[in-house]
């Protein structure tokens, strides 16, 4: 299994998703993990339709998606795994799959939640997740294209109450 990059991002399958980080991540496969789109067939093959050619597309459930990695089946991929909330993440990695590093690109300003960035706003689940993340050793960036600089999680959360 070669997880080349895990983003979260509530718009999961977007176009800078296909077109600018395909670039970036040189991935062979898109993994969308969430437990909702993945039963939303009309969805899932709108989706489908911004695939790269030669690229493979996964639109499934977290369960699924840790078997898969489990039995080896993306072993020889490069994947491109994207989910809505970081606590996606975080299953899969307490289930042992390798998540060399986490970049989160849109989490919308709603709910009450606190602007980190431009485009990231997280509520206190979502920061505890991130920090569970880090702790784990896997860094985390804030990253809208694979053009802009990185910002540091912890630099973007610096004095942020989260509710």
């Amino acid at each position: 299994m070669t997880v080349v990059l895990a983003r979260v991002d509530q718009r999961l399958i977007h176009g800078i998703v296909v077109n600018q980080w395909a670039g970036e991540t040189q991935a062979k496969r898109y993994m969308v993990i969430d437990d909702e789109v993945s039963k939303d067939e009309t969805l899932k093959d709108s989706m489908r339709l911004s695939k790269p050619a030669g690229t493979g597309m996964s639109i499934i459930d977290t369960e699924k998606a840790i078997t898969n990695f489990t039995n080896g089946k993306y072993d020889a991929q490069r994947v491109f795994v994207i989910a809505k909330e970081p606590s996606t993440m975080l299953k899969l990695m307490d289930a042992g799959i390798e998540i060399p590093k986490v970049d989160i690109g849109i989490i919308f300003a709603e709910d009450g939640r606190t602007r980190v960035s431009k485009f990231v706003s997280l509520n206190k689940e979502e920061f505890d997740d991130f920090k569970k993340i880090e702790d784990q050793g896997v860094p985390v960036d804030i990253r809208y294209v694979p053009a802009d600089e990185p910002l540091n999680f912890d630099k973007a959360v610096e004095n942020k109450e989260f509710n």
